[in-house]
């Protein structure tokens, strides 16, 4: 190792997904707003630990906003950010929903001298002598790619060291159109960390023998589709006594935790009853203010029993509530089986797709009867 190296600490920060401008599908009008103006301030927090700690290199592995959301406030974001850390270089590289194509953030030419973007879908390096640092990575052109630029290629100089920076999906886990690198690759390629982006959920550091691979992870969860908290990866290189060596930690930069939970309500009779579970619940795993929770509620109810849609949404002391209905109308309803009247015979004919393996088929007939039950019996319900 080169001399000028010995005795060397860098700091490497691995981040991706951070999908500044996502719309935040699933939350109310209003909420999303507010998320989008938090996952900016999250971004924020974590440029300011970029300066506190000292971080040499930000790693941005793929859809560091989404393109078609894209405002200039956002762009104007992102280069004071950047501006304000001249000590740091930023590697890009850019994912599907950030592609690089026809990307006025990227091809402006606006963003500062600290910023490195790559601009291809093969495999391209930048080079930072002064640290013997080099960076590989590839773009993704438009929503796909297909071939793996890793294939069959190898470090150029194993002395360095070698970062691979992308948005790739690991053995075709995820699709075969979202760059599909294999572990076989990582190995024979030879680096000494490879910083993924393209799965929301993150997870541990991997090793590979003498090297490592890390999937970031979203800086912060934006959907009930993926539970959690986000964050990034923190990669510190050092070298003594003329050896090189690597400790990662994960660090978390997120506020609203997305969660998704089930209860079973079978023959509960009252909207008290379900409060109180779900009160439960919500005391049990400690949810509270920075908690977004998207709640199933499943089991056999009593026909005439329906579920208000707000169930006191306001009692809980959460950021968000929201709540889907899946019980069925199937509680005590032996008598509808010998009804000859109207009543049951709607019973008998729903009967089977009450009872169909298909979910929406069941909702649908749950639907049907307890709206038919209720004209039946000249009951209003709110539907």
């Amino acid at each position: 190792m080169n001399e000028k190296n010995q005795g060397t600490v860098l700091k490497f920060l691995h981040c991706g997904d951070i999908h500044l401008d996502t719309p935040f599908m699933g939350l109310a009008p209003e909420k999303s707003d507010e998320r989008r103006l938090g996952l900016r301030q999250n971004f924020m927090k974590m440029m300011d630990y970029v300066r506190g700690a000292g971080i040499h290199y930000v790693l941005i592995s793929g859809d560091l906003f989404e393109t078609e959301c894209a405002t200039n406030s956002t762009a104007e974001l992102l280069i004071r950010e950047f501006r304000n850390s001249p000590d740091t270089k930023f590697i890009i590289a850019p994912g599907k929903y950030d592609c690089y194509e026809n990307n006025p953030i990227y091809t402006s030419g606006r963003l500062p001298s600290n910023c490195y973007v790559f601009s291809s879908d093969k495999l391209d390096r930048f080079d930072f002598e002064e640290d013997k640092v080099v960076i590989y990575g590839w773009a993704f052109m438009g929503e796909t790619l297909a071939d793996s630029p890793l294939y069959k290629r190898t470090v150029g100089d194993s002395s360095k060291i070698n970062m691979v920076c992308g948005y790739a999906d690991l053995d075709g886990e995820l699709s075969r159109e979202l760059c599909p690198v294999s572990t076989a690759d990582l190995k024979r390629f030879g680096a000494d960390y490879y910083a993924f982006g393209s799965r929301h959920e993150g997870g541990e550091f991997v090793n590979l023998g003498s090297s490592m691979y890390g999937y970031s992870g979203a800086l912060e969860s934006t959907g009930f589709d993926e539970p959690g908290i986000g964050g990034a990866k923190l990669i510190t290189v050092k070298y003594k006594g003329g050896e090189m060596s690597m400790d990662a930690k994960n660090l978390s930069f997120g506020q609203i935790v997305f969660h998704k939970e089930i209860i079973d309500v079978s023959g509960l009779e009252t909207s008290n009853d379900i409060i109180n579970r779900i009160s439960h619940l919500v005391s049990e795993k400690k949810y509270g203010k920075e908690t977004a929770l998207y709640l199933e509620l499943t089991g056999e109810i009593d026909p005439r029993f329906i579920i208000p849609k707000n169930l006191g949404s306001d009692t809980y002391g959460l950021y968000s509530f929201e709540m889907k209905d899946k019980t069925l109308p199937l509680h005590g309803t032996q008598p509808f089986r010998r009804d000859m009247s109207v009543k049951g015979e709607l019973f008998r004919q729903l009967l089977p797709m009450l009872e169909s393996e298909n979910e929406d088929e069941r909702l649908l007939a749950a639907r049907a009867f307890r709206e038919g039950l209720a004209a039946l019996e000249n009951r209003e319900i709110d539907t």
